[in-house]
């Protein structure tokens, strides 16, 4: 076990299927010797080399058309989409060929993507920088949506997401990335997709969220403790 931030617990998953399985490819805008905007693939191309971890220029949809393309080549591509506002630039990528491969070809073709992507408010950054989108891709069928609320699920999460063999947009939270450690294992485990949490138990009633979110519901529910009310909390990861 080692104390990890989420953004460690994200990098470590990386590195773990990066050494498990030589399809498994990441790209993205400045993902290589910089390591990305929040260095969650810091080093990994001085492991693993430039072949299978390398930049690409500034065009998300070259960055999701290049995903699909590798991903029926057979190779497990993790793009990273620089900040979730972004997405409008390859949601036709997304949305309209990733999620629909599968169904489109009959169940012949695998679509294993995972398009990675920082989201969310709090952190004092610029418009198209915070957005919390993840509801567009929720609506999207074929499409798996996963956003942990902790670098335990992160990591356990992002291994299963890149082992499935259907697109999963992964969606992290950067409040969290830096903001509490927690014990996680090193080397490999899975956290299931589809598989909710009880982050706290409780039999008044239930709150039902998931990302950063999280740990705001269980101070509230530690707050409302006080005044007799037991509230469960909910993380739906997935």
């Amino acid at each position: 076990m080692a104390q990890m931030t989420m953004i460690q617990a994200i990098t470590d998953a990386l590195a773990v299927e990066l050494k498990r399985d030589e399809n498994v490819l990441i790209f993205g805008e400045d993902v290589g010797k910089n390591g990305g905007v929040f260095r969650a693939t810091q080093g990994l191309q001085d492991e693993f080399g430039e072949d299978r971890v390398f930049n690409t220029p500034l065009a998300e949809s070259g960055i999701g058309g290049l995903a699909i393309g590798l991903a029926l080549e057979g190779y497990r591509p993790v793009p990273e989409i620089q900040f979730f506002g972004f997405v409008f630039e390859v949601m036709d990528s997304v949305v309209a060929q990733a999620a629909r491969t599968r169904y489109r070809m009959g169940g012949t073709r695998q679509m294993p993507i995972v398009f990675r992507s920082p989201m969310g408010g709090g952190v004092h950054t610029p418009e198209l920088h915070s957005d919390n989108l993840e509801g567009l891709v929720a609506q999207s069928p074929g499409l798996k949506v996963v956003i942990p609320s902790n670098p335990y699920d992160a990591k356990g999460l992002l291994i299963s997401a890149i082992r499935d063999n259907d697109p999963v947009v992964y969606l992290e939270h950067m409040k969290l990335y830096r903001s509490f450690r927690e014990e996680v294992p090193e080397g490999e485990y899975t956290v299931p997709l589809g598989v909710a949490a009880v982050t706290r138990e409780g039999k008044d009633v239930s709150v039902i969220t998931y990302g950063a979110m999280v740990r705001e519901a269980v101070k509230a529910a530690e707050n409302l403790e006080k005044e007799g009310i037991s509230v469960e909390v909910i993380d739906l990861r997935t």
